[in-house]
C-alpha cells in the first residue's frame, strides 16, 4: 500500500510544470510491427516451451503469498479474527489518512472539509467491531471499486478534469465472480471491508452477495473454471444486464464439459444481499480458456499485447489497468498470483536482478539477459513486461504508462500518454533521467 501514496505524491510533484497531451511527433509509444505481438513472439527462441510446470507454478506462488499480509490465501483464512487483527488491516489501508490532518484535496469540485475528512475516518466504525468477529463471505456480483476509506467520492489532488483519473482513495478494482472474506461494516451501513486473493479495503455493500462458506469456497477453488484471456469481456446475465470481467478472472463453471458447443458459466447474482446463480452459455472463443494458459514466454507476449492501446487506469478506474494490475493480469492468465502493488511485485519476485551501481551499458546488458515476460522495476513507482530485443538490438518493454517528460527549450514538460505502449528504454522522468538509468530491479519466476 506505501506505493499508493509515492505514486501519487511523484504524480502530483510536477503539477506546476506545463503539461500536454502527448502528439505523434513526440510520442515514446513504438509504432508498426514492433508494436505486434506477432513480431516479438516470431523473435523468442522457444517461445512456447514450457517455462513452469503447474506443480512449480504453485509453488511459485507459496514463496510469494507467505511473506506478503496483502496475498491472502481465503481457503485457509480463519473463520474467526480478532477485533485487534482487523483494526489493524483498517488502518494499515487508511495510510496516511490515519494521522494525518486534513489533507489539501478536493471532493466534488470543492477542497475537501473537515467535516468530510472526519466523517470518512469514522465511517470506519473501528470502535464497533467486536473482540472476536465471525468472518461474513461474500462474492462480487460486478465490477466493484475498492476503496481505502469508505467512501464512493473521489479525493483529487485538484479540481482539474485529468485528476479525476487519479483518485487518491481508489485501491484496486474487483472482478466479478471474485470472492471476498468481509471483516467489518462501515458506520453508515454502505460499505463493508473486506479480504480478496491479492487486496484489502472497502467495498460498496450493494455490489456484493453473500452466502455460505460452503458455496464461497466453489468460487475460492473452483474444480472447473474458464480464465478470462481477453483484455475486457462483457457478459450477458439473464438477458437484462451486463457484468465486466478483466483478463485474469475466474468464472466458476456449472459442469465439466460443453452443452451444445458452449461452457455453462456460473455468475453470481445478488438478490436481496444473498447469492444467487444465473447459469449463462458462454461461447468457447479466444476471450477464455479452460484453466490455466501454460506458462510460456510467448504467453506473457500474447496476453500482455490484448491490452495494447487501452487507457491507463490508475487502481483500476475507467474500468482498465495501471502498470501494476496490467503485469498482474497477464501473469495470472498462466496462474500466477502476484501482489497488487508495484513495489510488493519487486519485492516478492522470486529471482531479482539488482541494477544498483551499475552504469548505462551494464544495466542494458543485465535486461538483454533478461527472458520476455520479465518485469523491469523503476523504484517501486512503476513496473514494465519485457518484450527482448528489436532487430536492432533495442531492449523493448510492453507497459500501462500514465506520463513522461520532454524538455522543449531545456525546461521540463510533463506529456500524458495514458495508453497501454510499446517503447524503449529511453523516456525520461522530470529530472532528465532515461528510464534505463531510474530502474532499481529485474524481476522474474527463474
Amino acid at each position: 500500500m506505501q506505493l499508493r501514496w509515492i505514486a501519487l505524491a511523484v504524480l502530483f510533484a510536477f503539477l506546476a510544470l506545463p503539461t500536454t497531451v502527448a502528439g505523434a511527433m513526440d510520442s515514446i509509444a513504438v509504432q508498426g510491427e514492433r508494436a505486434t505481438a506477432q513480431y516479438w513472439t516470431e523473435r523468442t527462441a522457444d517461445g512456447d516451451a514450457l517455462l513452469l510446470t503447474p506443480a512449480e507454478i504453485t509453488a511459485v506462488n507459496q514463496e510469494i503469498r507467505q511473506p506478503n499480509s496483502w496475498l491472502t490465501d481465503l481457503a485457509k483464512y480463519p473463520e474467526t479474527v480478532s477485533a485487534d487483527s482487523i483494526r489493524e488491516k483498517i488502518v494499515a489501508v487508511m495510510g496516511r489518512y490515519a494521522d494525518e490532518s486534513l489533507p489539501e484535496l478536493y471532493k466534488n469540485g470543492k477542497r475537501l472539509t473537515q467535516y468530510s475528512f472526519d466523517f470518512a475516518k469514522k465511517n470506519c466504525n473501528l470502535d464497533a467491531i467486536p473482540a472476536m468477529q465471525n468472518v461474513r463471505y461474500a462474492v462480487a456480483a460486478q465490477r466493484i471499486d475498492m476503496r481505502l476509506l469508505p467512501e464512493a467520492a473521489g479525493w483529487l489532488n485538484s479540481p482539474d478534469e485529468l485528476d479525476s483519473h487519479y483518485d487518491n482513495l481508489q485501491g484496486t478494482a474487483v472482478d466479478p465472480a471474485e470472492p471476498m472474506a468481509v471483516l467489518a461494516e462501515s458506520y453508515d451501513h454502505q460499505f463493508v471491508f473486506a479480504l480478496t486473493r491479492n487486496y484489502m479495503g472497502w467495498v460498496p455493500m450493494g455490489a456484493i452477495a453473500f452466502t455460505e462458506r460452503k458455496n464461497w469456497m466453489e468460487y475460492v477453488a473452483p474444480k472447473n473454471f474458464l480464465v478470462v484471456t481477453a483484455n475486457k469481456k462483457k457478459v450477458p446475465v439473464g438477458g437484462a444486464w451486463y457484468v465486466t470481467f478483466q483478463m485474469g478472472s475466474v468464472i466458476p463453471l456449472a459442469a465439466s464439459s460443453k452443452q451444445d458447443g458452449r461452457w455453462i458459466a456460473r455468475i453470481p447474482v445478488n438478490v436481496n444481499m444473498q447469492m444467487s446463480e444465473s447459469l449463462v452459455p458462454m461461447e468457447d472463443d479466444d476471450t477464455v480458456h479452460l484453466g490455466w494458459l501454460p506458462c510460456t514466454k510467448n504467453n506473457f507476449i500474447r496476453q500482455g499485447f490484448r491490452f495494447l492501446g487501452d487507457v491507463y487506469g490508475w487502481g483500476g478506474q475507467d474500468e482498465s489497468v495501471d502498470c501494476s494490475s496490467f503485469v498482474g493480469d497477464v501473469y495470472r492468465t498462466m496462474g500466477i498470483e502476484l501482489p497488487r502493488d508495484a513495489d510488493k511485485q519487486e519485492e516478492l519476485m522470486p529471482v531479482k536482478v539488482s541494477l544498483a551501481g551499475l552504469d548505462t551499458s551494464a544495466r542494458y546488458q543485465r535486461v538483454r539477459n533478461s527472458l520476455p515476460g520479465a518485469l523491469l522495476f523503476k523504484y517501486g513507482l512503476h513496473v514494465m513486461l519485457y518484450l527482448g530485443q528489436d532487430s536492432a538490438g533495442t531492449p523493448m518493454v510492453l507497459h500501462s504508462a500514465s506520463s513522461y517528460f520532454t524538455f522543449p527549450d531545456g525546461e521540463p514538460e510533463k506529456q500524458y500518454i495514458r495508453q497501454v505502449i510499446v517503447s524503449d528504454l529511453h523516456y525520461m522522468n522530470a529530472s532528465q533521467v532515461e528510464t534505463i538509468d531510474g530502474m532499481s530491479s529485474i524481476g522474474s519466476l527463474k
